[in-house]
């Protein structure tokens, strides 16, 4: 199982020299991937909790800082050599297929390659309503998103024509290094699981407890089935805040799974990768610097080694 780290572009570590800094620890300390997050806008009132935290209700808050993650990444790539560079998750139908597109090949080509695009549908309404998209059609429009931005980085003559997207009589270089970007389609939701059996490289899943992820990995199997597709071809990923505790924690009082005691996370985390999870995407969550540091520090030390690539 590879292991990723959170690259933290928002919040109290959103700026250069905490996210450059690192950005070159991460590489230096073996590991696979580093991955910003996305919004655009998040409103000053709004009745949305918050969902990736069952039993909390934590309001989205307007004075949080978003560096977007393409900028930040691109600095990144310029700092970097061979860490893998992604987004968890990319709000893409926020944007234009056609902007979006040309902002992923840009950095996959500023990077060389080394790209990683999780994309999810997101759930906040105001930030759609915002843009002025409709937050209930927003799955409909992220598939033709998908779909658009594969014709744009495969075809010499690009063309598209759906209900929400249509091109054509248009050039579009540069194209992605390789043929194909690997697309991650990001939520813990069956819509999620469809999407990523008809349109994604793999579905990538947010602090999900095992026995939950093992029964949507199954549903998954079955919609790619259904899709036409052998499961094999979609990566199985999560996005896990981690904490380390002296004291064990009762399954009952994590707020995430990867909480407690060394020996009993590096368990966990055995458990999910048999249960098929390839890359695993850590998050410290500390919002002093030195803090999140000293916890890569230890991951690097203590998990690594126990999930050699």
């Amino acid at each position: 199982m590879e292991i990723g780290l959170i690259l933290p572009n928002s919040g109290e570590l959103a700026n250069a020299a905490a996210i450059y800094r690192i950005a070159e620890r991460a590489e230096a300390l073996g590991f696979d991937a580093l991955w910003t997050a996305d919004h655009l806008v998040l409103p000053i009132e709004s009745s949305t909790f918050y969902p990736y935290l069952p039993g909390m209700k934590i309001r989205p808050d307007a004075r949080h800082a978003f560096i977007d993650p393409m900028i930040a990444l691109a600095g990144v790539a310029a700092r970097t050599s061979r860490i893998r560079l992604g987004v968890s998750v990319y709000l893409a139908a926020l944007r234009h297929p056609i902007v979006a597109a040309k902002l992923v090949a840009s950095l996959d080509q500023l990077s060389g390659g080394r790209v990683l695009l999780g994309v999810g549908s997101g759930w906040i309404p105001e930030e759609y309503e915002t843009l002025g998209i409709s937050f209930d059609e927003r799955g409909r429009v992220l598939d033709e998103h998908l779909e658009a931005m594969r014709a744009l980085w495969s075809e010499d003559h690009p063309r598209y024509e759906g209900d929400y997207y249509r091109f054509e009589n248009i050039g579009f270089d540069p194209k992605p290094v390789a043929s194909r970007i690997p697309i991650w389609v990001g939520g813990n939701s069956r819509p999620a699981r469809r999407r990523a059996a008809r349109l994604g490289d793999g579905w990538h899943v947010i602090d999900v407890p095992l026995p939950e992820l093992r029964q949507g990995i199954d549903d998954l199997s079955d919609l790619c089935r259904e899709a036409g597709r052998s499961a094999s071809d979609v990566v199985i990923s999560m996005r896990a805040q981690i904490q380390l505790t002296e004291a064990r924690i009762p399954p009952e009082e994590r707020i995430a799974p990867l909480m407690g005691p060394l020996d009993d996370v590096l368990d966990r985390l055995r458990d999910y990768s048999a249960a098929g999870v390839s890359h695993m995407a850590l998050w410290p969550r500390e919002s002093d610097l030195d803090a999140y540091l000293e916890r890569m520090e230890r991951i690097a030390a203590e998990i690594l080694p126990a999930f050699p690539v």
